[in-house]
């Protein structure tokens, strides 16, 4: 004989089981709410990682740029310093300007290179040396390191120009003439030569008995033993003009003329006629 169910047994299992359901629906949504607050967690980690990695990116970049502003400012200087080297000695003048902390001359050299170059103020004057063609001379001098023309006890070193001479002038004063009563040799800017032995720009003009002239420059100044010689090349002719090392500085000099090795050349008795040094 089968046993019946008591509905009041089925009633209690029928609420057992919707207790075991809803304890498990607040299982599902406990592990679904932990997972969505681990994912968060991730999430949130991620983004943290991602923010420390741009701002570490970002001072890298920053440390990077600085290094390379640094290193080029290291590069500037010591183009700088190799340009104070450079600057050119002789040039045109194209334009000057007086600033606030001192004047500022473009000059062209001669091989055409413009150059903007700082100068004293004494050298500021447009109708003394504008367009014409000039000799320079540096010094390192302290300059204000300001804003502008008010002191504000700054100071920095700098290859300033602090004499100017225009050439053709400069040539006049630096000039000798030599005859023999039958050849006349003008030499200029001896002074071109600063002492050591191969350098120097001498300017040489020759003439003949028959009037016939020969102009040179570049010439180049070599004393020893006693001699100093000063050299012109012209091709594969070569001008030499020897002189003897006095004390007043008027010893005769001689000039001689080769063509390659061969001495085509030689002019003797060369006395001193008349001088603008």
């Amino acid at each position: 004989m089968k046993k019946s169910i008591s509905p009041i047994a089925l009633f209690f299992s029928c609420i057992s089981l919707i207790a075991c359901v809803s304890a498990l629906k607040d299982i599902f949504k406990e592990d679904a709410a932990a997972t969505i607050t681990q994912n968060q967690i991730k999430t949130a980690l991620v983004v943290a990682s991602e923010q420390q990695n741009k701002q570490t990116s970002s001072l890298q970049s920053k440390t990077t740029e600085n290094k390379e502003s640094v290193g080029k400012n290291l590069d500037n200087n010591k183009n700088t310093k190799k340009g104070a080297n450079q600057q050119p000695k002789e040039g045109t003048v194209k334009k000057i300007v007086s600033g606030d902390l001192m004047c500022y001359v473009t000059l062209v050299d001669n091989k055409g290179i413009q150059h903007n170059v700082g100068a004293s103020f004494e050298i500021c004057d447009e109708k003394k040396f504008l367009n014409k063609k000039v000799r320079v001379t540096y010094t390192v001098e302290s300059v204000n390191d300001c804003q502008s023309a008010e002191p504000c006890g700054k100071t920095r070193k700098q290859l300033i120009i602090t004499k100017m001479e225009v050439v053709n002038e400069s040539l006049k004063k630096d000039s000798y003439t030599l005859s023999n009563g039958k050849w006349k040799i003008t030499i200029s800017d001896r002074n071109s030569w600063n002492g050591v032995n191969g350098t120097g720009n001498v300017s040489y003009k020759g003439c003949d008995p028959n009037g016939k002239c020969v102009s040179l420059t570049g010439g180049k100044i070599v004393c020893r033993h006693g001699i100093c010689r000063t050299v012109w090349k012209d091709g594969n002719y070569t001008y030499i003009l020897e002189q003897p090392i006095t004390e007043n500085g008027n010893a005769d000099c001689n000039l001689t003329v080769r063509k390659d090795r061969t001495e085509i050349l030689r002019v003797t008795g060369l006395k001193f006629i008349s001088s603008n040094i």
